[in-house]
């Protein structure tokens, strides 16, 4: 009974050593953890007490150059964007009426200059604004930029004057009319053309807008004509040097096929015949060797962008940005 007892104190006293030894090293490897993280706490303090002892935030001084600096910058910028938009067409609200009634008077006053001018323009010609031959009152919002967009075309058929073209064949603009869009009034109208040419207005409601935090947005009209090559650099030229700012996208050159056929002159270059003999041939005239410069009429294709700047926002008026802290 008694060596029974004492095995049992014996049991529970090593299980309660052995207890006491796991808390022991418990204890110890929490007191290493313990020091560990508190030697990288300090070492981190002192790091961080060397770097603010440097000095690294700006001073006043140079928190209030840098403000004006980017005050210049900024105003720079708002000039540079008024200079390119100084000669641009805006929009003009007015009635859909008066739209319609200054429609039919521009068309007919470009009529009369081609007239005169002796240009080739068919007389139901409607430079792009099919869709309002009949009178029908266009929307009231549509109105502003349907009159930007008329002073525009009427520009750019001026600057195809000055080249003195020999026709307008055919004048495609961007439809953003609500008609259009919702399909009331139809498809897309065909542009203006004399002829089969392959131009039609193209849809787009976004035409003329200037994208929100965007410099500009475009309106894209397409244009074909007939005029000579001194002509067309007239015109490339005109278009840059114009108050709109144009951006000429594509240009397409097809002359006469028939001026480039060859007429022999006399003189010596040699050829074979059938039979394998030798045989001069008569030297070419100088219509053969001339290319350039022979100012015949020329068929152009142009794609030409218009571009709207968005207004400039004084750099005055905005909000001081802040400094560091």
């Amino acid at each position: 009974m008694q060596s029974r007892r004492k095995m049992i104190v014996i049991a529970l006293a090593v299980m309660l050593s052995l207890f006491f030894l796991g808390a022991v090293a418990l204890v110890v490897l929490k007191f290493i953890h313990f020091t560990d993280a508190e030697t990288v706490l300090k070492g981190d303090k002192a790091r961080l007490e060397f770097l603010y002892g440097q000095n690294p935030f700006p001073s006043a001084a140079n928190l209030h150059v840098e403000r004006e600096n980017i005050q210049t910058i900024k105003q720079e910028v708002s000039d540079l964007q008024a200079a390119m938009g100084a000669g641009q067409i805006e929009p003009v609200v007015q009635s859909p009426a008066r739209f319609i009634t200054q429609f039919f008077d521009t068309q007919r006053n470009l009529l009369a200059k081609a007239s005169a001018a002796g240009i080739a323009v068919p007389k139901t010609f409607d430079f792009g604004f099919g869709r309002h031959m009949k009178g029908d009152l266009p929307a009231p919002q549509d109105v502003p930029r349907l009159t930007q967009q008329l002073k525009i075309v009427e520009a750019l058929c001026q600057a195809l004057y000055a080249g003195n073209i020999a026709s307008l064949d055919a004048l495609s603009r961007q439809e953003f009319e609500v008609d259009a869009l919702t399909g009331a009034g139809g498809k897309a109208v065909p542009a203006a053309r004399a002829g089969e040419i392959d131009l039609k207005n193209s849809v787009d409601a976004g035409a003329g807008h200037v994208p929100e935090g965007q410099l500009y947005g475009r309106w894209r009209f397409s244009v074909q004509f007939k005029v000579r090559e001194s002509g067309l650099i007239k015109i490339l030229n005109g278009l840059a040097n114009s108050s709109i700012f144009t951006v000429v996208t594509r240009l397409e050159i097809k002359g006469d096929e028939k001026v480039f056929e060859r007429k022999d002159g006399a003189g010596a270059a040699v050829k074979e015949t059938a039979v394998g003999e030798a045989e001069k041939e008569a030297p070419k005239t100088r219509d053969y060797r001339v290319v350039c410069g022979r100012e015949n009429m020329l068929t152009i294709k142009m794609d030409v962008d218009v571009l709207q700047f968005a207004k400039p926002q004084s750099a005055a008026s905005e909000k001081q940005p802040g400094g560091v802290k």
